[in-house]
């Protein structure tokens, strides 16, 4: 990875534990699969996701996001990937149908990592709305549950902070998850979003303070965590 796009991603964690807001107003719960992979080409992951799309209709998915990844940075040991989609799901996709669908995907991709759980929506129709021209992060995390209480009072704070400065983010989606496939499990995926590719530094480069206190969060109720910086086709 170019220092450049490091340099983008470190700026990214710097923030993104605010969208472990969990299910504070969230939506009701469907069941979310993420994944992550790596193929050749852009018409070959074209391909892949019309395939995919069509398939998992018939069980109950529906895909939702799916594009490129940008970059990477944290604790997970994460494979060589530039590829992700999220589905959305009326039941376990992998409990049920594990092994046909990484079958399918494995055909066309290499380095495959699933995770799968239930999953809340933030906002008015979620997942419904397109993703395109808006600029995402998917957070993987750990807690260390040492202070629970803490831990979400803490949450609710810098939340309710952040939601009081410009150009700042929007939680989309989280999942609890309890299945995972290529990778070490997290305790859980969040999905956030900023309308326009020129907000994130915009909300980074104003909020130091706000940064900080992100950064205390991290240290004192994450065991480890990762950021994956995304951009969606859908």
């Amino acid at each position: 990875m170019s220092s450049l796009k490091l340099l983008r991603i470190t700026a990214l964690a710097a923030f993104a534990s605010l969208a472990l807001l969990a299910s504070h107003g969230a939506m009701a719960k469907s069941v979310g699969v993420i994944a992550m992979f790596k193929v050749n080409d852009d018409k070959t992951h074209s391909l892949l996701m019309a395939r995919l799309d069509e398939q998992t209709k018939i069980l109950g998915c529906a895909l939702r996001r799916e594009g490129n990844i940008l970059g990477r940075q944290g604790d997970y040991e994460l494979k060589d990937v530039n590829a992700f989609f999220l589905l959305e799901c009326e039941n376990m996709l992998l409990k049920n149908h594990s092994e046909a669908i990484i079958n399918q995907l494995k055909k066309t991709t290499k380095n495959l990592m699933l995770v799968e759980g239930p999953m809340s929506q933030f906002g008015e129709f979620g997942l419904s709305k397109p993703g395109i021209n808006k600029s995402y992060i998917i957070k993987l995390s750990d807690y260390n549950n040492e202070k629970p209480l803490q831990r979400e009072q803490d949450l609710g704070l810098l939340s309710s902070i952040a939601k009081t400065r410009k150009n700042h983010y929007n939680n989309e989606a989280f999942v609890r998850i309890n299945n995972a496939y290529g990778m070490a499990r997290p305790d859980e995926a969040v999905v956030i979003f900023y309308n326009t590719p020129q907000d994130g530094p915009l909300f980074r480069s104003n909020n130091q303070d706000l940064m900080a206190k992100i950064g205390a969060f991290n240290q004192h109720h994450l065991s480890r965590f990762s950021y994956i910086a995304v951009s969606s086709n859908r």
